[in-house]
């Protein structure tokens, strides 16, 4: 009995200290201690993931942990204090997958800090090749020539790689102009694939905004140059670039004809490009053509790009009414009422959620929202009183992400 109330008091003790330190942290917000609490709450929210039920809304659960798993490692690399996120990562990636962990051990390898990385791959039971998109271009970035020349060698990767990976450390460093001519200076079917590359490269650690130049190199007659092309002009905001994207895979009917990836690869992310640089009514355009199925993911790029009030009439229509997918619907609205620079009517549907699963999933749109206009002070305190700690947890990190931008 002594040692089972002992017990219950060091658990009593570590609660009230744990609530301390959040209050703190809500109190004066710091990016890590936002990322602590965030963390925190995935690791309460992976436990049920665990169980048996494998139904669609324990798989849906298991995506938001695992994206706030991605996103917590990899704010904490980015921004240079990787330390106290370390110890989750394995757990993490036994059940969620690597995404965010190439950052991680890119960040250990840049600081030289050799033994930590060694614990943590072992940890992983992985190689740290996987870093390397990440590791290479942050050399070259970093103005490390010798460092790269000398990874790039004990690497044996093909010369256009190594080109890719050389000219988007030089995009990343500001410098463009020599990052195309190096690709420029190979030839043929090698300078292609290194142009590619270097554009994937850049998409795939979220630079996409610089990497308009490369779309030269993508072949916009085929499904992955055009979707390629669109991502860029989502994250770009490059209007004449949306417009080329869209002129290559119009009429969408034809292009649908030809290869059926294009109602759900093409077409969604040209609707994200489209809401990106303001032509949302083109955007509807090519929503309406999709079939449910494709609809909803299209759905979601209009509600994350368009921040255009002239929409809301039509949105409220589409998105706020109760019938299918009412629940995921109802959040795309909440995000665009937000964007949109109407908070006090996203707050008042969410208000009219039928329950607390909705609302919880509608708060933590609402907050990410608030967050990515830089209303923090309304952000903070929504996203750490939402219930569901998935959903809590992807709150406090979009609140986190945005507090390290500002």
């Amino acid at each position: 009995m002594r040692k089972l109330l002992a017990a219950g008091t060091v658990l009593l003790a570590s609660m009230t200290v744990a609530a301390a330190e959040d209050a703190s942290c809500l109190a004066s917000p710091t990016r890590q201690c936002l990322l602590v609490m965030a963390a925190e709450a995935n690791v309460e929210a992976g436990k049920p993931v665990s169980g048996s039920d494998t139904g669609a809304d324990a798989n849906e659960w298991s995506l938001v942990v695992g994206e706030t798993w991605g996103h917590i490692f990899e704010a904490a690399a980015k921004t240079g204090e990787p330390d106290f996120v370390l110890p989750y990562a394995p757990a993490a990636v036994k059940q969620f997958g690597t995404r965010g962990i190439p950052e991680l051990i890119a960040a250990l390898k840049l600081a030289g800090r050799d033994a930590d990385l060694a614990a943590l791959l072992k940890q992983l039971a992985m190689d740290d090749r996987i870093a390397d998109n990440v590791f290479g271009p942050a050399l070259v970035a970093g103005g490390r020539t010798d460092d790269f020349k000398a990874f790039a060698a004990s690497r044996k990767y093909e010369p256009y790689n190594v080109v890719a990976m050389e000219a988007a450390g030089n995009f990343l460093s500001g410098k463009p102009t020599e990052g195309l001519a190096l690709i420029d200076a190979l030839h043929g079917t090698f300078r292609k694939a290194a142009g590619i590359n270097t554009l994937a490269i850049l998409l795939g650690t979220g630079h996409g905004d610089i990497a308009a130049p490369l779309v030269q190199y993508q072949d916009l007659g085929t499904v992955n140059g055009v979707e390629a092309c669109a991502l860029v002009a989502q994250a770009s905001k490059d209007k004449a670039l949306a417009e080329k994207c869209l002129a290559v895979a119009s009429p969408l009917s034809e292009a649908a004809a030809r290869d059926g990836a294009y109602l759900y690869a093409v077409a969604p992310q040209l609707v994200g490009a489209l809401a990106a640089v303001g032509d949302w009514q083109e955007g509807l355009t090519i929503l309406r053509q999709l079939e449910p199925a494709d609809r909803m993911t299209a759905t979601a790029k209009l509600a994350r790009f368009s921040h255009a009030p002239e929409i809301l009439p039509q949105a409220r229509k589409a998105l706020g009414s109760p019938g299918p997918e009412a629940r995921k619907r109802g959040g795309f609205l909440v995000r665009m009422l937000v964007l949109a620079g109407q908070a006090d009517e996203a707050a008042r549907f969410v208000a009219t959620a039928p329950d607390d699963a909705t609302r919880d999933d509608w708060n933590r749109l609402q907050a990410e929202a608030l967050a990515e206009r830089g209303d923090l002070a309304l952000a903070l305190p929504l996203a750490a009183h939402i219930a569901n700690p998935a959903l809590r947890a992807y709150a406090l990190c979009a609140t986190a992400v945005a507090l390290s931008i500002r």
